[in-house]
C-alpha cells in the first residue's frame, strides 16, 4: 500500500487538533475541550489504523 496525500493530510489534521485541544485547556474552554478530544480520539483511532495497514502491507 502506498501513501497517499489523505494519509499525510490527516496527519497534519491530527496534529492540529491536539494543538487546539492545548489551546482550548489553557482558555479553560469545557465545550471546545470535549469537542477537541473526541475528534482528537478519532482521529489517533484513524491514524491508528492508517499505520496499521501501511505497515502490514495489505
Amino acid at each position: 500500500m502506498k501513501i497517499v496525500l489523505f494519509d499525510i493530510l490527516m496527519f497534519v489534521f491530527t496534529f492540529f487538533i491536539a494543538w487546539g485541544c492545548i489551546n482550548s485547556y489553557k482558555a479553560k474552554n469545557k465545550f471546545a475541550l470535549g469537542f477537541g478530544l473526541i475528534s482528537l480520539a478519532v482521529f489517533l483511532f484513524a491514524d491508528g489504523l492508517i499505520i496499521y495497514y501501511i505497515t502490514k502491507g495489505a
